[in-house]
């Protein structure tokens, strides 16, 4: 293969013992999500301790991909942020949606 493109964490792996390139487009920090949800949670309850669990896991694993690819893509700058701090040698971010600016709404 010249580029391997993974979609998500959980695929990337699978990837990376092939030649080439590898992109792995993560959409989000999942870590940051489980973060939210283990806030949310009553404190004691069994999603607040699995999520618990996981996150920091899941945190750890996601910080670790960083040299590992040609190429991370992420949707937004917080997730950018909450996972590589200033780093942007490899990540690229893509945000979701339209620039309003560039192509306004117009009402037919």
């Amino acid at each position: 293969y010249d580029l391997t493109l993974s979609h998500l964490i959980r695929v990337g792996d699978y990837t990376l013992n092939k030649p080439g390139l590898h992109i792995l487009e993560m959409t989000d920090a999942i870590s940051l999500n489980y973060s939210r949800i283990k806030k949310e949670a009553p404190k004691n309850s069994l999603k607040s301790i699995i999520y618990s669990i996981e996150q920091e896991r899941l945190l750890k694993y996601e910080k670790e991909v960083y040299g590992r690819y040609s190429l991370i893509s992420l949707i937004s700058e917080v997730d950018k942020k909450f996972l590589f701090g200033n780093r942007n040698d490899n990540i690229l971010v893509c945000n979701n949606g339209v620039d309003l600016e560039d192509y306004p709404f117009t009402k037919r």
